[in-house]
């Protein structure tokens, strides 16, 4: 985590290792939140009521609050701005969870297909179905190369991007169809 600073503070290690580890973790800390808010909006609709809302509008906040944390380690500087059109901060935080859930569910997929392999019959499915595997990994892969990417050109560009409040349209969902109720 870090050596004591002598002053009873850590200092931040130096280990690209480190860093790309803590990045990796805030992203699947964030896809597994919106994982959560899809499952009980699915539970929700199942039972055409909505009473896992308040949860997901909870979960929905511990994940806005753990990418402004994200945001905060990745020293992304910002600044309140307009709410009226899509900005950059909403279009990259839209972006970041969005490629988060989707490298979640590309591990759902690769973890079922090794599951199911067993049970093909023929060795050409099998043969098929791992050249498969082996497209979703490299997707998975490749996802998560774009993420970095993301993140370090948000860094490097933080200058340029002005609004501070990380939120999707899709945020406001809920919280709308509440206020209407």
């Amino acid at each position: 985590m870090g050596k004591d600073d002598g002053n009873g503070g850590r200092l931040k290690s130096s280990s690209a290792v480190w860093e790309e580890a803590l990045e990796q973790e805030f992203i699947y800390a964030i896809g597994h939140l919106n994982h959560v808010e899809q499952h009980l909006i699915e539970a929700d609709s199942s039972i055409e009521l909505p009473i896992f809302s308040p949860l997901v509008n909870e979960f929905r906040e511990l994940r806005k609050l753990t990418g402004q944390v994200l945001f905060n380690v990745e020293s992304i500087k910002s600044e309140k701005g307009g709410k009226e059109q899509r900005n950059a901060w909403e279009s990259i935080w839209c972006a970041l969870k969005h490629s988060s859930t989707a490298l979640i569910h590309l591990d759902e997929c690769i973890e079922k297909m090794i599951r199911e392999i067993s049970y093909l019959k023929s060795e050409k499915e099998r043969v098929e179905w791992m050249q498969s595997i082996r497209t979703l990994l490299d997707a998975r892969r490749r996802t998560m190369e774009g993420i970095m990417s993301m993140i370090k050109t948000g860094k490097e560009n933080s200058d340029l991007i002005k609004e501070g409040e990380v939120r999707c349209r899709e945020d406001l969902c809920l919280e709308e169809m509440e206020k209407n109720m």
